[in-house]
This record gives structure tokens, C-alpha cells and sequence, in this order.
């Protein structure tokens, strides 16, 4: 039986309705970032976004996910995506 609290909400799993979290909230932190595009020049162009939503209770900076890839410079948004899920499924992110 739901509690007084639970009544009338439903329960669902992942973020609220406008919220991303892993590299969703990566790619909405750096959207209208122009690729090719070197580490240092995402920082700057991400200003003011510079910490993920990596779990609903954490958040990681953009550098140390940037840091954790070991390369330098990102040809397409595609690739970064992808270099941040390979090395985060390698280690769990800072």
C-alpha cells in the first residue's frame, strides 16, 4: 500500500523530465560547441556548465571526464560521447 507521500505519483526509473544525467548531461552541457575541438577550447567554450550530472546524487567535473580519455583534441561531438563512455566504463568517474 503507497504512502500518503507516494499517492498519486507514479515511480520511474532515470532523471526528472529536463534532467540528464552520463554523457546525456555531457552532450547538453556542450551543445553549440564547434568541433574539432582540443580540451582546453571545450573548457572555455563550456563556461558556467563545467559540472556533470553524472548520477541523480553526483556530479563530476567536465575536466576531470575530459582528463580521464587521455586525448587532447575531439574531431566530433559522436566521438567525445564516445571516448568519455569508453574510459568511464574502464574506471568510474572522478
Amino acid at each position: 500500500m503507497p504512502t500518503e507521500s507516494e499517492e498519486g505519483r507514479e515511480h520511474h526509473r532515470g532523471p526528472e523530465k529536463g534532467e540528464a544525467y552520463g554523457v546525456a548531461a555531457v552532450t547538453q552541457a556542450l551543445s553549440g560547441i564547434d568541433f574539432p575541438a582540443s580540451k582546453e577550447e571545450i573548457l572555455q567554450q563550456a563556461k558556467g556548465h563545467e559540472e556533470i550530472h553524472w548520477t541523480k546524487d553526483k556530479t563530476v567535473d567536465l575536466s576531470s571526464l575530459l582528463d580521464q580519455t587521455g586525448q587532447d583534441r575531439f574531431e566530433s561531438m559522436p566521438e567525445l560521447v564516445e571516448v568519455i563512455s569508453q574510459s568511464t566504463r574502464e574506471e568510474k568517474p572522478v
